[in-house]
């Protein structure tokens, strides 16, 4: 599995933002969505069967902080890490009652890159 990355093995998590005069809400200055495909029932434990579409938002903001959510089963969940590496993803949820989620290799496929989405299920791939 390829995943366009700059980096083999990346890994987001919650920086301390850097001080703004007059607390201005910190831009977006970088977006990053991902599409990944379940295949086979590997995951049917965690809710997750053959064919299920799992959306990875990554954001980079003014203030060099990063932050990610993802769509599963419709659900947005907002990430406190997401760690890419050769062996799969795994996403760590804010909720410390959600457990950590690992989607090894064998077990998604990444569609691509996401470039707009057309309705609840079908979407655009870079």
């Amino acid at each position: 599995m390829t995943l366009s990355m700059a980096a083999p093995t990346a890994t987001f998590g919650r920086r301390q933002p850097a001080p703004r005069p007059y607390a201005m809400a910190p831009s977006v200055t970088r977006r990053n969505t991902y599409a990944l495909k379940v295949r086979g029932n590997a995951l049917c434990d965690c809710n997750l069967f053959d064919g299920d579409v799992i959306i990875i938002r990554r954001y980079q903001h003014d203030t060099q902080t990063e932050t990610a959510v993802a769509e599963i089963n419709q659900q947005t969940i907002a990430l406190r890490q997401l760690t890419i590496s050769r062996f799969g993803v795994e996403l760590w949820p804010e909720d410390t009652l959600q457990p950590a989620l690992f989607l090894h290799n064998r077990d998604i496929q990444v569609l691509g890159m996401v470039m707009g989405v057309k309705s609840e299920t079908t979407f655009t791939e870079h």
